[in-house]
């Protein structure tokens, strides 16, 4: 039986394609005669060993990309594989969102095929917002109208007002959106624009908002954000889209307290599959895709997850997953991407750094901004 390999990040959603109840893997080991050895990386050594994989150091078929975070620069290298367009019977390609869609080419060329969404989703308690503002979060708000309500909702029944997902391997995107609402992007025309007033002025915002947070938040990650949410210990966060059904199917203290907003200036990344430019099994490989990426592998990650990328998915999912309507308007009318660059993941190694030192006090947000861009000029 011919083996395909495939190399996974360690993101919740990602879980869902190997937890028996859902059967996903073993249906097309069956179906096909083929074997799948599915690898979970966790995420802080994910990139290392997806260079492994398109070095050869590592055997992998498939791999995970983050979308167009990664891809023109993967595709410049040739690291990954021309792919066929969709063709299976009942795959319905027209289903998948085409926001989503268009992340998976360059040029017009499809590289990938989509399995999850990670955008800002705002998370929030309705008994809080209701108390302190008066009415519930809309669709969308900017990071200036989140600050006030953090502010104003700190200390409701003991909940503290947020909590930021502000660890080093976080903190970057977590900031984005501050950035943004300040006019100015962190990449303009593929040059750094970050480190000017606006800059200066977005992150001394971001920073003052952990007056308001619960302690230790500069370690927080994706685990942290959901557990003190779940626990109400906070009353509003800003996780991934990708969090949200592991957010609640693990359980969550009285969930239908619980609230879904976005920002105006949201970011998001479809993460997807790939095929190495190395395989020698591109055939069975796609067949693999097509499956992993169908209707109802879709609505499963979907329920799991919560962040699906089929139109139908979100339509038959909306009484049960009551975030997907804020999740959908996040992906179609707010999010803006990030530009393709080449080295993108070592380009945004030094915001990560010297914003984490801004945070935690270590330099000012000044001379972290001017450090950061100093280093990232000399890889560009």
């Amino acid at each position: 039986m011919k083996t395909i390999r495939v190399l996974a990040v360690g993101d919740p959603a990602v879980d869902a394609y190997t937890r028996p109840e859902y059967g996903i893997l073993p249906r097309f080991e069956e179906a096909e005669g083929i074997k799948v050895d599915f690898d979970i990386v966790p995420w802080d050594s994910y990139y290392g060993t997806l260079m492994d994989a398109f070095s050869g150091t590592k055997q992998y078929d498939i791999v995970m990309v983050a979308g167009h975070l990664w891809l023109r620069d993967f595709v410049e290298k040739g690291y990954l594989a021309e792919l066929s367009e969709p063709g299976a019977a009942g795959y319905h390609p027209e289903d998948i969102l085409p926001v989503v869609d268009d992340e998976m080419k360059v040029l017009g060329t499809r590289y990938l095929y989509p399995s999850f969404c990670d955008g800002h989703i705002i998370l929030y308690r309705k008994s809080a917002v209701l108390e302190r503002i008066g009415k519930l979060l809309p669709e969308a708000i900017s990071t200036d109208e989140y600050r006030e309500i953090v502010a104003k909702c700190h200390g409701f029944n003991g909940m503290a007002g947020v909590a930021m997902k502000a660890h080093e391997s976080e903190v970057f995107l977590d900031f984005l959106p501050y950035l943004r609402t300040e006019g100015v992007d962190a990449f303009t025309d593929g040059a750094p624009t970050f480190n000017g007033p606006e800059g200066v002025k977005a992150l001394k915002k971001y920073i003052n908002l952990k007056e308001y947070a619960i302690t230790g938040t500069e370690n927080f990650g994706n685990t942290e954000v959901s557990q003190a949410f779940r626990e109400r210990k906070i009353a509003l966060a800003v996780t991934w889209g990708g969090q949200l059904g592991v957010n609640f199917t693990g359980g969550c203290e009285d969930f239908a307290d619980v609230g879904f907003s976005t920002f105006k200036t949201a970011w998001n990344v479809t993460w997807s599959f790939g095929i190495t430019s190395k395989s020698a099994n591109k055939n069975e490989a796609e067949k693999l895709l097509m499956y992993l990426t169908s209707t109802d592998v879709d609505k499963a990650v979907g329920n799991y997850a919560g962040s699906p990328v089929r139109i139908s998915t979100y339509e038959a999912g909306r009484n049960k997953n009551p975030w997907y309507d804020s999740h959908l308007a996040m992906l179609e009318q707010y999010a803006k991407p990030l530009p393709s660059l080449v080295n993108m993941g070592a380009i945004m190694a030094p915001l990560y750094k010297y914003i984490h030192q801004a945070f935690t006090g270590t330099i000012s947000p000044e001379k972290a901004l001017i450090e950061a861009y100093a280093e990232i000029e000399k890889l560009l």
